[in-house]
């Protein structure tokens, strides 16, 4: 084996043994790097989907005891014509109403429950004593009265406040019911800008906002868990789909000085979602080591065949003068110690052979 073939062999198992190692830290390094990214991501769009979520409802809730502030004793065409342009779009706000002291209904949108009792809903009792947010609850005196296309039942979000007359004593409670399908239509679309999956938990524990299909296996995941107790945390998780995802969990759900309806938010991104750009540039810097290291080995080669190659010539010639065949000049070589020495043998070698002998025979 020739010494340039075998310092190349010796070169390239070294540097393979260094690249492994260099990788294999790398690699886990790049690993811990990519779980800590993640944890960030799914936290910070988490928190950023709660935010947008809560100031949406917020700032409908705003709106409603803006006007409750407002409204005062009118002829009910004029409170019906204000109820209708305060409550805009029917596929969010399904119905406004405003109800007297003692809970009958003295105007709504589209002459709903007028002249009905609505005493003992939660809204009203709630909205005598101040501002109110409720909790996700399906149509009890509207189910029959609202048109609904879907065989969904129809869920509403309850807002409400008092109407307080110059005197200072209550006049009566606006109250508002917002379509849940509206609000879940806001979460599915920010959770899709996001790129996450959204769950929605209330203080029962049960999930009642999803924009992913859920299992009875992922709704016992310890995210949930922790969103029933209100605990903020971190997961990975693999959810009853086999498939795993960074969850996290928003525990309160709510905005400035909004009463809070009791969720809690879990949200998941996809480890594969995060992993695409971490997979490419692994992909990248396996690929450019790899070429790296080929072009350094092919260098080496080409080096040690300059530097060897008069070695090699000295060598074929010292063995050829050894054997008395006749050899030709070769200059002396002075690029490296080793050649330096064989040269001068060589040298040497040529004036005292058979060729350096022959002037003295004569």
């Amino acid at each position: 084996m020739q010494l340039r073939t075998l310092l190349t062999l010796v070169v390239g198992l070294i540097g393979t043994v260094v690249f492994v190692i260099v990788a294999l830290v790398f690699q886990n390094n790049l690993n811990i790097y990519q779980a800590e990214t993640s944890e960030h991501a799914v936290r910070v769009r988490a928190q950023a989907l709660g935010s947008f979520l809560t100031r949406t409802l917020y700032e409908e809730w705003r709106q409603l005891e803006a006007s409750a502030a407002e409204f005062s004793r009118a002829d009910l065409p004029a409170l019906r014509e204000r109820l209708d342009a305060l409550a805009g779009n029917p596929d969010k706000i399904s119905w406004m109403g405003v109800a007297s002291p003692e809970g009958r209904i003295l105007a709504s949108t589209g002459g709903l429950l007028e002249g009905q009792s609505v005493a003992e809903r939660p809204w009203f009792q709630q909205g005598l004593a101040g501002p109110f947010a409720g909790d996700v609850h399906e149509a009890v005196l509207l189910a029959r009265l609202l048109q609904n296309d879907t065989s969904e039942p129809l869920r509403f979000v309850d807002f409400s406040a008092p109407i307080i007359g110059v005197d200072g004593q209550v006049m009566g409670v606006l109250g508002a019911h917002v379509n849940w399908r509206w609000v879940r239509n806001v979460a599915a679309e920010a959770a899709r800008q996001l790129e996450l999956d959204a769950f929605v938990v209330n203080r029962e524990g049960t999930v009642i906002l999803a924009t992913a299909p859920i299992d009875e296996a992922s709704a016992a995941l310890p995210s949930f868990e922790a969103a029933r107790r209100g605990v903020t945390s971190n997961f990975t998780e693999t959810w009853g789909d086999g498939t795993a995802h960074h969850s996290f969990t928003v525990p309160n759900l709510t905005y400035a000085d909004m009463p809070p309806f009791g969720w809690a938010l879990v949200a998941r991104l996809g480890e594969r979602a995060l992993d695409l750009s971490g997979q490419s540039f692994q992909r990248q810097m396996w690929a450019a080591g790899a070429v790296l290291w080929f072009a350094v080995l092919v260098i080496f080669a080409l080096v040690a065949g300059i530097l060897i190659r008069p070695l090699r010539r000295l060598s074929a010639a010292l063995l050829a003068q050894s054997s008395g065949e006749p050899t030709a000049y070769i200059r002396e070589h002075r690029r490296t110690a080793e050649s330096q020495v064989l040269s001068e043998a060589l040298a040497r070698f040529q004036a005292s052979g058979p060729g350096g002998d022959s002037g003295s025979s004569g």
